[in-house]
């Protein structure tokens, strides 16, 4: 029974880490697609190809499509955080670099999934908690160097919209971990993703939505990478282990995102690694560490 145990954990950690990875290379996609159309576009599409290689999992891993009432409000919220974590997410990667907000946004992920447990949840802070945290932030003023930023230039280089992803999606990983028991994951990843699917339509304002059919290749190529492996593969995995590790620990598990970030951006973007990226992670890293030791 414990090595059964313990096999099903190490097969967890190994889709982590692939999942990681598929999220680091997503920073890039949608940096890609930013060149396309705007974030309520690719939102649509995002969620709607998710939602259709996701769909199979639920019927081939035998759980049930139904939805009871206690969950509803789950879904709901869920659906509603994720769906403005990836407005911020492609209008951050439109205006700034893939690389920095795939440092940026993994590395205060942890960080604001502590706060929002602690200030929301009552989740109890130990003194280590406190001094990750303040790493943490240090972390972050490093990374968005801050000592260059007027408060238009905060919000031109797209930081601000990296922060606010982040914050999203501690919202997104707290609801995942206090609604389990009462909906699998899987279900509540399927409806998230249909749900965000009219959310996200709401935001195109007449936006024609076919008008993606007439692009290249290329679109396709890094639409179907960022709503078929790294939504429908890498989220789905993450939801996963947040129900079975718990918000923190699965949340920590994102600091893998920054390093694949910054090495695809350089790779299929030129972008340029920073001396203030690197010691500005090596502070998150340390906060992560903190917290979840």
């Amino acid at each position: 029974m414990k090595d059964k145990l313990n096999s099903k954990k190490f097969l967890l950690t190994i889709q982590m880490v692939l999942a990681m990875a598929t999220w680091g290379l997503s920073w890039t996609n949608a940096k890609i697609l930013g060149d396309y159309g705007s974030p309520s576009l690719m939102m649509f599409w995002r969620f709607f190809f998710a939602m259709l290689s996701f769909a199979p999992v639920v019927f081939f891993s035998k759980h049930s499509f139904k939805v009871s009432k206690d969950s509803y409000l789950k879904v709901i919220l869920g659906a509603l955080c994720i769906t403005s974590y990836n407005f911020f997410y492609f209008k951050g990667t439109q205006l700034g670099f893939a690389g920095i907000g795939g440092v940026l946004v993994p590395t205060f992920n942890p960080i604001f999934t502590t706060i929002v447990s602690a200030g929301f949840f009552s989740s109890f802070l130990y003194r280590k908690d406190i001094v990750g945290l303040l790493f943490g932030i240090l972390g972050g003023l490093i990374l968005i160097r801050t000592w260059e930023l007027n408060l238009e230039m905060f919000f031109q280089s797209g930081n601000m919209y990296f922060i606010l992803a982040s914050f999203s999606w501690a919202g997104l990983t707290n609801v995942i971990a206090h609604g389990k028991g009462s909906i699998s994951f899987i279900t509540f990843t399927f409806w998230c993703y249909f749900c965000s699917i009219f959310f996200s339509f709401f935001l195109t304002n007449g936006i024609d939505l076919f008008s993606i059919f007439s692009f290249d290749w290329i679109f396709w190529l890094n639409m179907m990478i960022l709503s078929t492996v790294a939504m429908a593969f890498g989220t789905s995995t993450y939801f996963k282990a947040t129900t079975v590790m718990g918000p923190k620990k699965a949340s920590s598990y994102i600091f893998m995102v920054p390093i694949t970030a910054v090495i695809f951006a350089l790779i299929f973007l030129g972008e340029p690694i920073h001396f203030s990226t690197i010691i500005g992670g090596a502070f998150a890293g340390v906060a992560v560490y903190l917290i979840n030791k």
